[in-house]
Parts: C-alpha cells; sequence; structure tokens
C-alpha cells in the first residue's frame, strides 16, 4: 500500500497534492518502521510526515530550518557509519525543495533526495529500498519532464 501511495505521490503535477501524498506514504513508513523496531527511522518517519504537512500550509524558512536541525540532529545522533550521512543529506534536499520551491525545482530537490537514498539503500543491500527508491525516481522524472512539457506548449 505505501508502494502505491509512494507512486501516486510523485505522479501529482500538483505541488499540493504531492505533499498531501508524502504526508500519508511517510505516515505508513512511519508504521512499517515501528514494527520492524526502528525506532530512528520511526521517529524520522514521523518528523517527515510533519514536515510534509506543514510544508503545505507555510514556506517559512524558520520552519523549515527547525524540521532540517531535528532531522540532522536524530540522523547524527544515530549514525554508525559514514553510509548514514546520506539519509541526512536526503532530509536537507527534500526539506529545501518541499519549503522553497515549487513545480519542477521542487522535485529536482526531491529527486537529489531521492538518489542520496537509493545510494544508501545500495550500499547496506536494502532491495526492497533500492526498488521503491527507483520506481519513485522514475515516477518523478515522469512527471517533471510532463510539467516541462507542458509549460513549453
Amino acid at each position: 500500500m505505501a508502494l502505491i501511495i509512494g507512486v501516486s505521490a510523485f505522479f501529482q503535477k500538483d505541488d499540493q497534492h504531492l505533499r498531501y501524498y508524502l504526508t500519508v506514504f511517510t505516515l505508513c513508513m512511519a508504521v512499517h518502521f515501528f514494527m520492524l523496531e526502528q525506532y530512528t527511522s520511526t521517529c524520522l518517519a514521523l518528523l517527515g510526515s510533519v514536515r510534509n504537512f506543514v510544508s503545505s500550509r507555510t514556506k517559512n524558512v524558520w520552519a523549515m530550518s527547525l524540521f532540517i536541525f531535528i532531522a540532522v540532529s536524530i540522523s547524527i545522533s544515530n549514525i554508525d557509519s559514514l553510509v548514514h550521512i546520506l539519509p541526512s543529506v536526503a532530509i536537507i534536499a527534500g526539506s529545501w525543495g518541499l519549503f522553497r520551491e515549487k513545480g519542477i525545482a521542487m522535485r529536482v530537490y526531491m529527486s537529489c533526495g531521492t538518489v542520496c537514498w537509493l545510494s544508501h539503500n545500495l550500499i547496506v543491500g536494502s532491495m526492497g529500498g533500492i526498488l521503491i527508491e527507483s520506481i519513485f525516481l522514475i515516477a518523478n522524472f515522469k512527471t517533471m519532464y510532463s510539467l516541462y512539457r507542458e509549460s513549453h506548449v
């Protein structure tokens, strides 16, 4: 179910709809991580869900900075390998995109975050993570292409 919601998110051409779908998707991921007893990931996913929703209501740079600070603090306090820096970079890119950009530019930042997560999953050998992030990347690029094409018609 989370995969369907996540893919649907990246097919959204409307920025607000993308944020709403991402809110639900990251909430589903929080439940997933909780059931796997991955509590750091659970906290980051819950924070991400709140961040996605708040970014639909405000573009305030202080709100963005607060979410980045909290997420990076959680990530850094739990880093046990350099590979775990990639999710922090993904959080920063996603937060910047959601709070400061719109349209294709927002999706470029989201794609940068997806590439970080994909790289992380490749390194740690998470086959499910590789699959979901690859699908997200393809869906996001398809939507960016559609938006580009529509803006030049």
